[in-house]
């Protein structure tokens, strides 16, 4: 019974396709289907360092690169606008080249003429020089400049502002109290020039008042000629005279 146990079982065995009765595979009368391959990329620690680095600096780069080109974007957004604000304080029925020109002259001139002279003023008269020849030459632009620095004084210093305009206000005022000082000096002086006009009218007998100063000055060189020329002529007709008497004497 045991042998024809294995003898069924041979059979069985090899009526198996692709087996053998001696238990070797054989070749299938099917093609075979090609296994798929599958790749997995497992990098290693080195190449994970790698990559965290070159991540960690091309981050780096990045930021770098966006706050550098934040401040050039600022930087020209600053030149656009000084440019702006320079075209602006230009007076276009103003000339530039020889006012600018007459101004850097006369600061320069300034400061060579006062470098052998005090500390104080050769650090005082050469800015004082460039101001006055810049609002001198250039008038309209220099009040627009002027005007746009008041501004910035009113929006950042109002106090050094407020001082300013305090110490201008008491600078004209001493200016007009000036000014009507000497007027009524002069009027002094008028006055002191009338009174001498009628001395000499009441002691000569012109009439000064009725003439302008020049038309004074001129009767007064006009009364000093006449006054020389009779004294010449009374010298020489008197020498005459003297010369006829002492001739009939010696006849």
């Amino acid at each position: 019974m045991a042998g024809e146990a294995g003898v069924v079982a041979n059979a069985a065995e090899g009526s198996r396709p692709g087996t053998s009765s001696s238990g070797n595979t054989k070749l299938s009368i099917y093609p075979a289907s090609i296994p798929e391959l599958l790749l997995l990329d497992t990098p290693s620690t080195l190449e994970k360092q790698i990559g965290m680095v070159r991540r960690e600096i091309t981050g780096y780069y990045s930021g770098v690169h966006s706050q550098a080109q934040g401040i050039i974007d600022r930087w020209i957004s600053v030149e656009e606008k000084v440019e702006t604000r320079i075209k602006s304080f230009r007076d276009p029925t103003e000339p530039m080249n020889p006012g600018l020109l007459y101004t850097g002259i006369s600061a320069l001139t300034t400061s060579v003429l006062t470098r052998s002279r005090a500390l104080p003023t050769r650090i005082l008269l050469p800015p004082a020089a460039l101001v006055g020849a810049f609002a001198y030459f250039l008038p309209g632009t220099a009040s627009r400049v002027g005007a746009y620095a008041e501004e910035l004084e009113g929006r950042y210093i109002p106090r050094v502002g407020e001082i300013r305009r305090t110490s201008v206000a008491h600078s004209r005022i001493a200016w007009e109290r000036a000014k009507e000082g000497a007027a009524a000096g002069r009027e002094s002086v008028n006055d002191g020039a009338k009174s001498i006009v009628e001395r000499i009218e009441e002691g000569t007998g012109l009439k000064l008042k009725a003439m302008g100063w020049a038309q004074e000055v001129k009767e007064a060189q006009s009364v000093v000629s006449v006054a020389q020329k009779d004294i010449k002529e009374a010298v020489e007709s008197k020498s005459a005279s003297g010369d006829s008497d002492d001739s009939k004497r010696l006849a």
